[in-house]
């Protein structure tokens, strides 16, 4: 069974998810730029994993339009931000990321947070972010922790997020087979 994990990253977690999946799974590992279409028909499954801005994740919308192609294959699509994961927050990511008519997988990893790391443009948004923030008259312990991340950054690896699409592609292959 031949896999493909594509990713886009900004601060380097979801490349290290990606590739760390595909050592994992025997797969090939590429950046979403990189990816030629014309190739989905070389692999049987076909994950993605991308980066949280604002709710969206990025390089999602790029990967989705290759959709009519991957019919027959097997989907997974992951996301790596800053929130803490739970079952509201990945309904919710669902639910913003307009996943639900597509029949795939979907996994939200924690990522890690440098904000010297993001792009000019990313940081000018995020610091438009944070300030709107620190401006209301009360936060919570939530926003709080918000607000220090512009100066300390995050570092998070979820190896059991991992485990799990892991354990999925494996299962994927092994139906394959029988």
């Amino acid at each position: 069974m031949r896999t493909l994990v594509l990713y886009e990253t900004e601060q380097g977690s979801t490349q290290k998810y990606a590739e760390d999946i595909a050592k994992a799974v025997g797969g090939t590992v590429l950046p979403l730029k990189k990816f030629k279409p014309k190739t989905i028909d070389d692999y049987d499954v076909l994950v993605f994993g991308g980066w949280v801005r604002g709710n969206q994740i990025m390089g999602l919308n790029k990967f989705l339009s290759y959709w009519d192609a991957m019919e027959g294959k097997d989907v997974i699509v992951f996301s790596s931000g800053l929130s803490v994961v739970s079952k509201d927050g990945r309904e919710e990511m669902i639910q913003l990321n307009v996943l639900y008519p597509y029949h795939l997988r979907y996994y939200m990893l924690r990522g890690s947070f440098d904000f010297k790391k993001l792009s000019f443009k990313n940081r000018l948004m995020m610091n438009m972010s944070l300030n709107r923030l620190a401006s209301q008259q009360e936060l919570s312990v939530n926003d709080q922790q918000l607000l220090a991340i512009k100066d300390t950054p995050v570092t998070y690896y979820d190896q059991e997020g991992v485990n799990r699409i892991v354990t999925v592609i494996n299962k994927i292959a092994l139906e394959k087979i029988s």
